[in-house]
């Protein structure tokens, strides 16, 4: 009996110590999975890794400062970098919906499109590989590049006058540069706090839906008085300010905790692991034999489609109406705006409501105000705002909730994995969904059929959201 005892307890301590490895299939890259979608990452943690117990092993293995000058400057430097990076993404549809109108106008808006799904492509796909590059390397060696090449790639947007100059320099240049900031930025957060992880995201991540606004209000102030080319260079420069107040605070403790798992495993701390090798392992399609996780994945791509195309065509939406560019920019605006609060309130209420029962509510909101307000009534101003707030606002739910629910339904040691091979496929769905949608505004249904088409697919992915819930619980009233 105490032999077996023996052996669980060295059993926990080896899985607790797996589980705080700094590699992306680990404990505390969950900030990083939740990051990529803005998630606060609040004491549902918890439930999904076990109970007081498992936290206690945690602690007592490996120990979290929780506060002081380097942990909080950490989070000063992930709250800058999420405005520059994630806020540009926010802001994506004030830069389309102006080349659209005035630089190319020329150009048809499918072939403008790939611009933008090429930058949603590699911010999200690439975001998976400087996770590695960040566990290998530590977040400066990895932020310090991509700062470089998105204030570099946004004064070469501004040169900019040709199709190809964009894709080049907007959708490879920005879209990779953001991927390289992403996840070292939220990552190294779970380096310093533990407990106070929630906390230390809660004050991070709202630089995503603050970005959003910022760019989008000085897109809207400055094209009218200086231009496309001096508005990119403007926002290059603010950039430039932040992301080197980033580059001189950010911080990890890399090193640290690979000499720490060294000395529990009996390994050579000296020796990096192999990024190739990790790369290889954050991908499984064998988790696609689990019927509930493939329809989870398939409602995450549907989902993916109708937000990308909402956000981003929401300006040019609003100009074919008739609003001026200032009303098609003030509405990308409030789409941001009432996201801040959507980042927040269903990851909160999933505490006590449950992760899939919130998501689907989510979900069925974004549905039914693209089908209620958007396409019937998208003419009418108040409508048309009425309905960017609301669906800003559930669209941030879903975002919020999705690495949630891909953790409430994964082992602690295939969540990084499942997540990764779910965002895989979903990425590809950011690459065709603007080509697709810009394409129907090409038709004779216009923009009212990319709105429509927006609808379907978000109706799609309501219906899977609440099909992998029925998997789950069936039609039980339960917190799932």
């Amino acid at each position: 009996m105490k032999k077996s005892l023996n052996n669980l307890k060295t059993k926990n301590v080896k899985t607790s110590n797996d589980l705080n490895s700094t590699s992306f299939n680990n404990r505390n890259d969950l900030s990083f999975t939740n990051s990529l979608q803005g998630t606060t990452a609040t004491t549902n943690e918890d439930d999904v890794y076990g109970d007081d117990e498992y936290q206690e092993q945690n602690s007592g293995e490996l120990k979290y400062p929780e506060g002081g000058w380097k942990a909080y400057s950490v989070v000063l430097a992930s709250l800058l970098g999420m405005v520059s990076s994630f806020g540009l993404m926010n802001s994506t549809g004030a830069i389309e919906s102006y080349l659209e109108k005035n630089t190319l106008k020329t150009t048809s808006t499918t072939t403008i499109s790939w611009i933008f799904a090429l930058f949603s492509f590699l911010t999200f796909g690439g975001s998976m590989v400087s996770g590695v590059l960040f566990d290998t390397y530590g977040a400066k060696r990895v932020v310090i590049p991509g700062s470089i090449m998105l204030v570099g790639g946004l004064m070469a947007t501004a040169n900019s006058t040709t199709t190809w100059q964009f894709i080049l320099s907007f959708g490879i240049c920005c879209g990779t540069a953001c991927s390289l900031l992403l996840a070292p930025l939220v990552s190294c957060i779970g380096h310093f706090f533990n407990k106070k992880r929630g906390l230390a995201l809660g004050i991070a991540m709202p630089g995503a839906s603050l970005g959003g606004v910022i760019w989008s209000q000085v897109c809207r102030s400055l094209y009218g008085k200086i231009g496309f080319p001096w508005t990119m260079r403007v926002i290059g420069f603010c950039f430039l300010g932040c992301l080197g107040v980033v580059c001189l605070l950010v911080d990890d403790r890399t090193e640290e905790i690979r000499k720490h798992n060294a000395a529990v495993e009996g390994t050579d701390p000296t020796v990096r692991p192999s990024v190739w090798k990790q790369l290889r392992t954050l991908i499984d399609f064998n988790t696609l034999k689990d019927k509930t996780f493939m329809t989870l994945v398939l409602a995450l791509l549907f989902n993916e489609f109708s937000l990308i195309l909402t956000l981003t065509y929401i300006p040019s939406y609003a100009i074919s109406k008739g609003y001026s560019e200032s009303i098609s920019l003030t509405a990308l605006t409030a789409v941001n705006g009432a996201g801040i609060l959507g980042r927040y309130v269903p990851s909160h209420l999933s505490d006590s409501w449950g992760k899939f029962n919130m998501i689907s509510l989510m979900s069925c909101m974004m549905t039914l105000v693209i089908f209620v307000l958007w396409l019937p009534f998208g003419y009418n101003i108040g409508a048309f705002f009425t309905f960017c707030v609301i669906f800003g606002f559930s669209v941030a739910g879903t975002l919020s909730l999705s690495p949630l629910c891909t953790s409430a339904i994964s082992k602690p040691r295939d969540m990084g994995k499942r997540y990764g091979t779910a965002y895989f496929f979903v990425s590809f769905g950011n690459l065709i969904s603007l080509p697709i949608g810009s394409a129907i505004t090409q038709t004779s249904a216009g923009y009212n059929g990319m709105a429509a088409f927006a609808g379907g697919t978000s109706a799609a992915a309501s219906i899977a959201f609440l099909y992998t819930r029925y998997r789950l619980a069936g039609f039980k009233r339960v917190k799932i």
